[in-house]
C-alpha cells in the first residue's frame, strides 16, 4: 500500500488545522487599539475654560453657575470668544428689582493684556493706580443761551492736563488749530436743546479723536475772558493723584474742611498718596474743623483698603474701637484660608483725633464702589449728609480680585459683598441723597463757595459762611450745562481687594 498520498494529506491536515488555531488565537486575542491621542486647546480654548472656571470658584453668585469644572469645555464650547463666556456667565445670576430687564452681576469684567483681544472692544477701564490719555473729561456749556462749546468739567490729578494748568471751567475754544467747536443750542426754561444733532456729532467725534491722539494743542478761554494755549502730550500710565482740592473754611471761628477726592488710589507703606491724606487731616485736626465736605462726585471707586483708611481719619474720635464693615463671600472662599484672610471684619481703629459734628458728602449717579462704600461704614456713628446732582449714587455695593488668566488676560469677577455695622448693602439702585438735583455748576472752579453743590453744604455747616443770595447768584443768565454731548466720561473705578 502506497502511504505517501495519506502522509500528504496528513501533513496538510496538520498545517490546515495549525493555521485554525493561529487565527482562532489571534481572533481570541487582538492587540489593543491604540489610546487616541489627547486634543490640545488652544490658548483661546484655555481662556474660555479659566475664565468659567475662576467664575465658578470666586463668583458671588456661584451656586446659579452649573458645575462643568471637570470639563469647561463642555460649556465654554458653545461660545466663539472670552467675553462671551463672561457675559453668558453673568446673565445666569439672579434678576434684581433695581435692574429692570437685569441681574445682579453686571460689574464683572476682563481686559486683554499687552494688546490681547478677549474677543469684543476693551470698557477703557482705569488701570490700578493709573490712567492713560490727557485727563481731561469734558461736557457741553452755553454761556449766552444762543451757542454751546465743550467745557471742562474735571481734570484728573497728575495728568498732563492737570500739569499744563488746565482746570474746571475753562471754555475748550480751538484743538490743534481749528476753532469751529461751537454749535447752535435753544434754551427754554426746562433746559437748552441742540439745534442740529448732526453738528453736535461731527464735533464731539472731532474731540474724541483729538483726546485718543499722540500730540494735542488745546486753546481755553477762562472764566475771567483771558485765553490759554497749550501742547500736550499724551501719557501712558501716568500717575494719578486722587486729592485734587482739599481746603478749610471759616465763618466766625467755624472751621469747615473741604475734601475733594477722584479715586481711592492705593494707601500704603506710607507712600505718596497715604502722605497727602495725612497731611490733609492733620490740618483739619490743627484747625478743629467740626464740620468736613467730602466731594465724590467724579469718584468711581478704586482700593477697599484706601476708602477705610479715609473712613477711619474721618470718624477719628468716635468711631474708634467700632466695627468698620464685614465681608460676604460664597462657600470656596470661606474654605481657602489664603483667600479668606482678605475678608476678615475690619474695625476702625482711630487714625485721626477728630471729632466731628456732621459729614456731607457730594455726589452724583457716578459716585460708586468704594466711594458708596466711604458713605455706608460712617452712616452708622456720624451724622451724614449726602447732597446729589441727580436722584442717587450709582449702586455698586460689591467688589473683586483680579485674576490673571493665561497671562493675556486680567479678569475681575465679583467675589464679595461689602456690609457696615448696621449690615446694610442693599443699595443696588444707590444710596438716596438728603438732597437731591442739586445743580453740578461746571462754571467755576473746584472748591469755589459760588459753586452750588459745595455752597448748599457750606450754607447748612456755617450759615453765613455763604448766603442763599451766594447759592442763587451761580444761577447766571445764560450759563447753562447740556444734557446732551459728554466727552470722554471717567470709567467706573471698581472696588478692588489686593491679593
Amino acid at each position: 500500500m502506497n502511504l505517501e498520498p495519506l502522509k500528504q494529506t496528513g501533513r496538510l491536515a496538520t498545517i490546515a488545522l495549525t493555521g485554525l488555531f493561529v487565527f482562532s488565537c489571534k481572533k481570541d486575542n487582538p492587540k489593543p487599539e491604540p489610546e487616541p491621542e489627547p486634543v490640545e486647546r488652544t490658548e483661546a480654548q484655555l481662556i474660555k475654560d479659566d475664565i468659567y472656571k475662576y467664575y465658578k470658584l470666586y463668583s458671588l453668585w456661584d451656586k446659579s453657575i452649573p458645575d462643568y469644572t471637570s470639563d469647561p469645555s463642555q460649556f465654554t464650547d458653545k461660545y466663539g470668544s472670552a467675553d462671551l463666556v463672561l457675559d453668558a456667565l453673568k446673565k445666569m445670576t439672579p434678576a434684581h428689582t433695581a435692574y429692570p430687564n437685569g441681574v445682579f452681576d453686571r460689574f464683572s469684567y476682563m481686559l486683554g493684556l499687552d494688546g490681547y483681544n478677549t474677543g469684543t472692544t476693551a470698557s477703557g477701564r482705569l488701570k490700578m493706580d493709573t490712567n492713560d490719555g490727557y485727563g481731561i473729561y469734558v461736557q457741553l456749556g452755553t454761556e449766552d443761551e444762543k451757542t454751546a462749546q465743550p467745557i471742562i468739567y474735571f481734570v484728573e490729578g497728575g495728568s498732563p492736563a492737570q500739569k499744563a494748568g488746565f482746570k474746571r471751567s475753562d471754555f475748550i475754544t480751538a484743538v490743534n488749530g481749528d476753532s469751529d467747536y461751537s454749535i447752535a443750542v435753544t434754551c427754554t426754561a426746562t433746559g437748552c436743546s441742540i439745534n442740529d444733532a448732526s453738528a453736535r456729532d461731527k464735533m464731539m467725534n472731532k474731540l474724541n479723536a483729538a483726546l485718543d491722539a499722540g500730540t494735542l494743542k488745546l486753546q481755553v478761554k477762562h472764566q475771567d475772558g483771558t485765553t490759554t494755549t497749550k501742547d500736550l502730550t499724551y501719557a501712558n500710565g501716568y500717575t494719578i493723584d486722587p486729592i485734587y482740592k482739599d481746603s478749610i473754611y471759616t465763618y466766625n471761628g467755624n472751621n469747615v474742611g473741604y475734601l475733594a477726592l477722584s479715586s481711592f488710589e492705593e494707601i500704603e507703606n506710607n507712600n505718596v498718596n497715604q502722605q497727602k491724606i495725612d497731611a490733609a487731616f492733620d490740618k483739619f485736626q490743627a484747625q478743629q474743623v467740626k464740620s468736613l465736605i467730602v466731594d465724590l462726585r467724579y469718584n468711581g471707586g478704586g482700593y477697599v483698603d484706601a476708602s477705610a483708611y479715609v473712613a477711619d481719619k474721618i470718624g477719628g474720635a468716635i468711631t474708634k474701637g467700632k466695627l468698620m464693615l464685614t465681608y460676604e463671600v460664597n462657600d470656596y472662599i470661606k474654605a481657602t484660608p489664603s483667600i479668606n484672610k482678605m475678608f476678615q471684619d475690619t474695625k476702625f481703629e482711630g487714625k485721626s483725633n477728630l471729632n466731628l459734628s456732621k459729614v456731607y458728602f457730594l455726589v452724583s449717579d457716578r459716585t460708586a464702589s468704594a466711594a458708596e462704600m466711604l458713605i455706608n461704614v460712617l452712616k452708622p456713628y456720624l451724622q451724614v449728609q449726602i447732597i446729589a446732582s441727580g436722584a442717587r449714587t450709582y449702586g455698586k455695593p460689591v467688589g473683586f480680585f483680579e485674576q490673571v488668566v493665561q497671562k493675556k488676560v486680567s479678569f475681575w469677577p465679583v467675589s464679595f459683598l461689602l456690609k457696615n455695622s448696621a449690615n446694610f448693602s442693599d443699595y443696588w439702585d444707590g444710596l438716596v441723597p438728603d438732597k437731591s438735583n442739586i445743580t453740578d455748576y461746571v462754571f467755576v472752579d473746584v472748591g469755589d463757595k459760588k459753586e452750588t453743590m459745595l455752597a448748599t453744604a457750606l450754607n447748612d455747616a456755617a450759615p453765613g459762611i455763604t448766603t442763599k443770595a451766594s447759592i442763587n447768584a451761580v444761577s447766571r443768565k445764560g450759563y447753562r450745562t447740556l444734557d446732551q454731548g459728554e466727552v470722554n466720561i471717567r470709567p467706573d473705578r471698581g472696588m478692588i481687594k489686593k491679593r
